[in-house]
């Protein structure tokens, strides 16, 4: 499964991702960090990413909208370190419910 990181995600998670065997880019590195959250929603279903954020308004998105998926990182504020631990540990049953065709999953403390 292929994701795009949103802003509010450090970049290091795109290196937690791959190593899990899932291709990850974050707008950051695209120089989007100023886009639309709409522009990059159309991006991810573009390019067929699942968009990875902490805020709701991808939800939102993913609840209006007939395609796109999203992956919300309910985790409030928190270090990056446990960040990466609950995405390594919860990420399988994430990609499964994805696979399935959920359309909005989210990862909790």
């Amino acid at each position: 499964m292929r994701f795009l990181i949103d802003q509010n995600l450090p970049t290091r998670l795109i290196a937690v991702l791959e190593a899990m065997g899932h291709p990850a880019d974050h707008i950051k590195l695209r120089g989007l960090a100023e886009a639309a959250d709409d522009v990059l929603w159309q991006l991810a279903i573009d390019e067929d990413r699942v968009m990875v954020s902490k805020d709701s308004d991808f939800v939102t998105l993913a609840q209006r909208g007939e395609s796109g998926a999203v992956l919300r990182l309910a985790v409030g504020n928190c270090p990056n370190t446990l960040l990466y631990d609950l995405v390594r540990e919860k990420l399988p049953a994430a990609i499964l419910r994805l696979s399935n065709g959920e359309r909005l999953v989210e990862i909790e403390r």
